[in-house]
């Protein structure tokens, strides 16, 4: 059963051009913490892909350093694009397991899509930074259409 994890970046800094805003502190401590969730929960990735902005390249990296992916790259795509964007850019996976570190809205957007009905409600209003949307479906990548997800989990870093 493929996985699928959508990840909003940790928290960033604001003092930057957009696409240049670095993790804070707090930032760097979540995204070494959800790393290590998602590595205890998930496993290892087949694939792995992150927005090209900073913010999320950061994220992305802490949370490889401690899960890791068999196939990993950051595509402009996920900064500039939507929901669309998204499932698209999944349906052309494969292996088992893949990863998306990207941005609000989109990122509770494409789980929104993606889930079932009964599971959109922890979705509905957006995800807090550093939150993974841990999605299945039956079949394979190319079989990924709306609605087709169970939510498993969302995951948020644990407290200290």
């Amino acid at each position: 059963m493929p996985t699928l994890v959508l990840v909003r970046h940790a928290q960033a800094a604001y003092n930057y051009p957009d696409r240049s805003r670095p993790l804070t502190d707090a930032g760097r401590d979540q995204a070494a913490r959800l790393g290590a969730t998602l590595a205890r929960e998930v496993g290892a990735f087949s694939v792995a892909v992150s927005s090209d902005a900073q913010r999320a390249r950061e994220t992305f990296a802490a949370i490889l350093t401690r899960a890791g992916s068999d196939e990993a790259w950051h595509d402009r795509s996920i900064y500039d694009g939507g929901e669309e964007e998204i499932i698209e850019l999944a349906r052309t996976f494969e292996g088992e397991r893949a990863l998306i570190v990207g941005h609000e809205p989109t990122i509770s957007g494409a789980g929104y899509v993606l889930a079932r009905e009964d599971d959109r409600g922890e979705v509905a209003r957006g995800v807090p930074t550093a939150t993974a949307l841990i999605l299945s479906f039956d079949g394979t990548w190319e079989d990924l259409v709306p609605s087709s997800c169970a939510l498993r989990v969302v995951l948020t870093p644990p407290t200290r």
